[in-house]
């Protein structure tokens, strides 16, 4: 099972830092333990004890990943080297890498496969986003110059404007049979024109009427007003192929939008722009995306077709690039320009060589191209590469942690000593240890080799230490890891109360100001300090395992008092003053004159006085129902009650303790012989939290449980509690009569006795009181095994009997 633990752990070394790019690998052949520093795995391993997952589903993951048992062996090594013993399940005990964090609850959580091996996200197709809006549109701008190339066609409507020494404007538009009718001009063919051409028929037509066109002391401009619509036709690879209607300014983009652009295998290098049967321009989408080249976006005619194919060489890749995805290439791009156009490396990619696979019909090739290959590198449809991250070691870092000013990585130079290092960590905090600092060097082989350096040389100036060199980790110690946390002890009466760290000559007097100072009952009379003993002898029986320090104290704190200097470990304890006690609060309630809380002027104030104080009855007051609630403290303190609602919380068929265990009980008086003899043995003594409640003349009797009819009915003196139980319509067949019970106001209860053992004798009904009756008790399953045998040993003795008597 540790073995499967510390599998798990390579799983989380292997999400956290080996796979920079976010997903495992399908492949984990080439995945090396060896990369891993100690530092990175102490921090994995507190990541693995934040999780829950099976070690058994991450074994089996990755073992068909392709995981190397030989790189297993060595990091459960090295684990093992560094003192790690995974916990055993359900142990309590602490590893040496602990977590504060609680475990996380979540309500709809996923797998623990789907959690650590997300599904990897389909690489997308470099210049589909162009077309992922839904909601493209297409309207033309008509605050546009006209373009002078634009082709005039039937529906399109000419604004022609004459300014100068003659000023005139009109609206004229082109007719199915493609000729407007102008003023003065007459009739003009200029379907099939350019607006330029256009212009210049319609000029040498007006010429006759206004003869300073001519001699251009009068100009003219022609412009398109609204336009013509135009239908286009999408084919091949392309997501909606079909007829469009677009406006006649509309250009091949524009059409692409409208159709959704090609599908995921449909080309984005080669769209073809068809007229007439002839192939009139081929666009290609990739100068735009890299260059933003409009040149392709050529503008539609009526009937245009477009048509896009399907790509010839798409290859993928993915990784630490900063446009990962498909790319098309065309037969004389590269490598290199493949990197071009997915944004060229990330800051942490891998440059001097590229993996990838091929597919060559029949099996796979993996590939294998050098930095100085790039540019020559030839692909083929269906090659993937990946961009890996960067080598995950430093060529010049030394490491420095402890009591230094800055502790931290830096570069290594050439002959850097101990001393260079630490004067790059700003020198040595004052709480340096100087008697050893520790060099941990990593050899060639990756094993660790510890070397001791004597710091007080080097803070003498008499030597600056060891030549550093890569990955040199150097840990200077504080004199205060050298030695535990110490910690006193203050209980009693202080205002805060608990542990406090220890400093060097802390006394008394400065403790109990830390704890608050001395609280309102508190006496600085026979206050004990609880010292460890250092000379116990453990063969000695009743040998004294603390000393005991007595000290009285005037409760003066300032620093003119008197003092006593502690030691690590002390446990102080304040005592509370036996001549203080605080007021005992009860209280009174129902049918009394005064009802309040009052304050017991003695410990030994009884019920009589109560009433006295609260005074008197009223004339409305049920003295036979009166009740004292006590609260059950004594209870509720005790070891087995503890013990008995910690079984009940795992029992979840039994109630709530709440329920189970009340917080009050109720003390049954007879409050009229109190009155006529207070101060007797019934006139109970008050505590703290009491309530004396009185009831109201209740003349109500009140029947529940296993009766047909429960019920409240009105109290008659000559009546039985048999009467009453017939008034409710009797006891049902669940119902055990002879267990039936009477609850009066005060708390009391009878039950149904038996004279002589079979004759039913009912206890006394009061006012007030409320009868119920229990339900019978379930069979169990052997209550007929039961019944047959009673049954057998029944007829034995009968016949038994019959035998003797003839």
């Amino acid at each position: 099972m540790n073995n499967l633990r510390l599998l798990f752990l390579f799983v989380v070394i292997i999400l956290s830092g080996l796979v920079s790019f976010g997903q495992v690998p399908d492949n984990l052949s080439s995945v090396k333990a060896s990369q891993i520093s100690d530092q990175q795995l102490q921090q994995y391993i507190l990541r693995a004890k934040e999780n829950g997952y099976t070690p058994e589903e991450l074994e089996k993951e990755l073992l068909a990943r392709g995981l190397p048992e030989s790189e297993m062996q060595e990091l459960r090594l090295r684990i093992e080297q560094m003192g790690w013993i995974p916990e055993k399940s359900g142990s309590s005990d602490s590893a040496s890498v602990k977590s504060d964090k609680k475990p996380r609850k979540f309500t709809a959580r996923k797998s623990h496969l789907e959690e650590l091996f997300p599904t990897p996200k389909k690489p997308q197709l470099f210049g589909a986003e162009l077309f992922s809006n839904t909601s493209l549109v297409f309207e033309p701008d008509m605050r546009m110059a006209t373009p002078k190339d634009y082709v005039i066609g039937p529906e399109d409507e000419l604004v022609i404007q004459v300014f100068g020494q003659n000023v005139s404007q009109q609206t004229a538009t082109v007719s199915p049979d493609g000729t407007i009718n102008i003023k003065y001009a007459g009739v003009v063919l200029v379907a099939g024109l350019s607006v330029e051409a256009a212009t210049s028929r319609i000029k040498t037509s007006l010429s006759k009427y206004y003869p300073s066109l001519s001699s251009g002391q009068t100009k003219l401009n022609v412009t398109l007003g609204n336009i013509r619509s135009i239908r286009v036709v999408l084919i091949g690879a392309v997501n909606r192929p079909g007829t469009y209607t677009l406006p006649s300014l509309a250009t091949l983009y524009n059409a692409l939008y409208v159709s959704g652009g090609p599908t995921e295998n449909g080309s984005l290098r080669t769209i073809e722009l068809i007229r007439n049967g002839k192939t009139v321009a081929v666009a290609d989408l990739y100068d735009f995306l890299t260059k933003g080249d409009l040149r392709g976006n050529a503008r539609l005619e009526d009937n245009d077709v477009i048509r896009i194919p399907y790509a010839k060489t798409l290859i993928t890749i993915g990784g630490l690039v900063n446009r990962p995805g498909i790319f098309e290439i065309r037969d004389s791009e590269s490598l290199a320009t493949v990197i071009d156009y997915a944004g060229g490396f990330s800051s942490k990619a891998f440059r001097n060589r590229i993996t990838g696979r091929r597919y060559d019909g029949v099996s796979r090739q993996v590939l294998d191209i050098s930095n100085d290959s790039f540019p020559y590198f030839r692909m083929k449809h269906g090659d993937e590469f990946h961009i890996d991250s960067v080598i995950n070691r430093y060529e010049n870092r030394v490491i420095i942690s402890g009591a230094v000013m800055k502790p931290g990585e830096y570069a290594l130079f050439e002959n850097m000593s101990f001393y260079d290092l630490i004067q790059k960590a700003h020198g040595l905090k004052e709480d340096v240890y100087s008697g050893r600092a520790l060099l941990v060097r990593t050899r060639a082989d990756l094993s660790k080799e510890h070397i001791p350096i004597d710091l007080q040389k080097i803070i003498n100036g008499t030597s600056k230490g060891p030549t550093l060199k890569r990955e040199d980790s150097v840990s200077v110690s504080s004199i205060f890891d050298l030695k535990d946390t110490s910690f006193v002890t203050i209980n009693g009466a202080v205002r805060f109360p608990g542990k406090f760290r220890f400093e060097d000559s802390l006394s008394l007097k400065s403790l109990i100001i830390m704890a608050g100072g001395y609280a309102v009952n508190g006496t600085g009379k026979g206050i004990e300090i609880s010292r460890r003993r250092k000379d116990i002898n453990v063969l000695l029986a009743g040998s004294p395992i603390v000393e005991i320090i007595h000290f009285d104290d005037n409760m003066d704190l300032s620093a003119a008092s008197k003092d006593l200097t502690l030691q690590p470990y002390d446990i102080v304890a304040i005592k509370e003053n036996p001549n203080y006690l605080q007021q005992i609060s009860v209280k009174v309630s129902g049918e009394v004159l005064m009802p309040a809380v009052y304050a017991l002027k003695s410990r030994e104030e009884r019920i009589s006085s109560l009433i006295q104080r609260s005074g008197g009855l009223l004339y409305t007051a049920n003295i036979g129902g009166a009740k004292l609630i006590r609260q059950r403290k004594e209870l509720l303190d005790t070891s087995e009650v503890k013990r008995l609602l910690k079984t009940m919380a795992r029992d979840t068929t039994q109630k709530k303790d709440e329920e189970v265990l009340e917080k009050t009980r109720d003390v049954a008086i007879d409050l009229a012989f109190i009155l006529d003899h207070p101060g007797s043995s019934d006139d109970i003594t008050l505590e703290e939290g009491d309530e004396l409640y009185i009831p109201r003349i209740n003349n109500t009797v009140s029947i529940n449980g296993e009766v047909y009819k429960p019920l409240d009915i009105m109290y008659e003196r000559h009546k039985s509690m048999k009467d009453y139980l017939s008034d409710a319509g009797g006891v049902t067949q669940l119902g055990k009569k002879r267990k039936a019970f009477i609850i009066y106001p005060n708390g009391r209860s009878a039950r149904i006795k038996k004279v002589f053992g079979f004759i039913p004798s009912y206890p006394e009904v009061q006012p007030g009181s409320s009868i119920f009756v229990p339900e019978k008790p379930k069979r169990s399953e052997l209550e007929p095994a039961k019944a047959g045998i009673l049954i057998s040993a029944l007829t034995a003795f009968i016949t038994g009997l019959s035998l003797i008597l003839r």
